[in-house]
């Protein structure tokens, strides 16, 4: 059986120890915008990134074709020892070509 985005949210705000009340302060939203959403509402996803940050969470598109080995991972204490899916997300694309300036094309001349 699949849980639905909705049912992880509330999963994870129980698993943190927080009432639908402290999503007010944590994601932006009034309690009766984040209840409502709990219950089955439509959220736009600018909302649904506004939730994940209020949990400490991201939203993650996962091809099915490795949500098998999402889920392990999450369920597992070693998720650290895992070769991350999307290794690049965290830092920034490294330019592997370094621009070589010599001396004499310094934009800045002699200053």
């Amino acid at each position: 059986m699949k849980t639905t985005l909705l049912d992880q949210i509330r999963k994870q705000r129980l698993a943190l120890g927080l009432k639908i009340q402290d999503m007010t302060l944590r994601a932006g939203l009034t309690r009766q915008q984040y209840g409502k959403i709990e219950a089955g509402g439509n959220p736009r996803l600018a909302t649904l990134d506004q939730i994940a940050e209020g949990l400490d969470a991201v939203l993650v598109l996962v091809p099915k074709s490795r949500l098998n080995r999402v889920e392990k991972v999450l369920a597992s204490d070693v998720a650290e020892d895992v070769e991350p899916l999307y290794p690049n997300l965290d830092r920034p694309p490294v330019d592997q070509r370094s621009p070589v300036v010599h001396d004499d094309e310094s934009p800045w001349g002699d200053i």
